[in-house]
């Protein structure tokens, strides 16, 4: 089954350079799916076997199974996307551009300012502020009862924030005030809890922005890389010694294109073992057994997320699930093609529908998940009425 699913992969790579369809909003949706599907499909089949206790090998097989009716269905998905000139939302998509820049402005200040308010009064509770100031790490944000609403807050950094830092770097024309603005966004998501978002919003950018390397740019993006797998070391609370190097050699990259993938395959194999106690639909309760299954033993709350379609399986069966993958893609083609028909392509834009993809693509359905997918909705459909907007003190020329 993996050769079968590698091939139907490479056919999708090559379609994709073939009609350039990387330059497509579409090309989010394919680089998470390629982590959920490629990435831990390789990872077991090459031997390794981190969180492999939770299923069978015969799980993995149905789990390469999966990954090839995705790219297939994918395959068809870019061959009308490639084929078909115009949308439903066509000719506004075509026709905007910049307009209202000052309430534009006005828009995103208000919630730096907000998400930085907040962040001033839990300052002491920041985990990693708190341990250069005392050593220790405190309780996750999101696990402490001294910090109040942190599900509502951290949605809006992850939305907000990255969003408004696309919108403004448009107009910076420093690179010394390009860098502070970027160390803020870091600094603002991984206070929200959102340290594996900073890599994806890393990636995003040397993605999307047309962004080309030298010498120099690759010498910032290692000594970059550094500084976030040290951060990264801090909120774990290790120390820096051989085993937390090797630990850095691993874990991140493990994390970053196995962890997901595999907690689909081990909901497969607790469905299939009828291991799921209690009500499947019940809200978190299959990502919370899927995490106790992964990590045994342990008293610490936590969750194992995966894409969508992991929960979607367990409630509702493979044939159902399909059916749902069609429907979501068929749902999202008008707004993905308007997009594409951009005359320009708005990263502060773009980021919205990064995040829906990330959200649908890394997490399951639940309430905090839907709450920042409509976040990411409002913020990108706002963005768009800006423009219409007639108010002859906000509008430039």
């Amino acid at each position: 089954m993996i050769y079968l699913l590698l091939s139907i992969y490479l056919l999708n790579l090559y379609y994709i350079k073939k009609r350039s369809l990387y330059k497509s909003s579409f090309f989010i949706h394919f680089f998470f799916i390629s982590i959920i599907f490629i990435g831990p499909a390789i990872y077991y089949e090459l031997g390794f076997t981190t969180y492999a206790h939770t299923f069978e090998w015969e799980d993995v097989i149905f789990f390469e199974k999966y990954g090839v009716i995705v790219f297939c269905i994918n395959l068809i998905f870019l061959y009308l996307l490639a084929h078909k000139k115009k949308s439903v939302f066509n000719k506004y998509f075509e026709s905007y551009h910049n307009r209202n820049d000052n309430l534009t402005f006005v828009y995103f200040i208000f919630w730096f300012v907000l998400v930085l308010a907040y962040l001033i009064f839990y300052f002491n509770h920041l985990p990693l502020v708190n341990f250069i100031l005392t050593g220790s790490l405190p309780d996750r944000l999101d696990q402490s009862d001294s910090v109040k609403l942190f599900y509502t807050f951290s949605s809006f950094f992850m939305v907000f924030v990255p969003s408004g830092y696309f919108f403004f770097i448009q107009y910076l024309k420093s690179n010394f005030s390009k860098f502070l603005l970027l160390l803020l966004v870091v600094f603002i998501l991984i206070s929200g809890g959102h340290k594996g978002l900073v890599t994806f919003f890393i990636i995003f950018a040397l993605l999307f922005s047309g962004y080309k390397f030298n010498f120099k740019r690759l010498l910032i993006s290692f000594i970059a890389l550094i500084g976030l797998l040290s951060i990264y070391t801090l909120t774990k609370g290790k120390e820096f010694n051989k085993e937390t190097f090797y630990y850095l050699l691993e874990s991140p990259p493990r994390r970053f294109f196995v962890t997901q993938g595999s907690a689909f395959i081990t909901r497969i194999s607790m469905d299939r073992r009828d291991l799921y106690v209690g009500n499947v639909h019940e809200y978190q309760l299959i990502k919370r057994e899927t995490f106790q299954a992964i990590y045994p033993g342990t008293n610490d709350r936590g969750a194992a997320p995966t894409m969508f379609l992991g929960d979607l399986h367990v409630r509702y069966g493979f044939y159902l699930t399909i059916i749902s993958y069609l429907f979501y893609l068929i749902l999202l083609f008008p707004i993905i093609k308007g997009t594409d028909n951009m005359k320009k392509r708005y990263l502060y834009i773009w980021w919205n529908l990064f995040i829906f993809f990330f959200l649908t693509g890394m997490a399951e359905f639940s309430t905090t998940s839907v709450l920042r997918m409509g976040l990411a909705i409002f913020n990108l459909f706002f963005l768009l009425i800006i423009p219409l907007l007639r108010l002859k003190n906000v509008q430039t020329a």
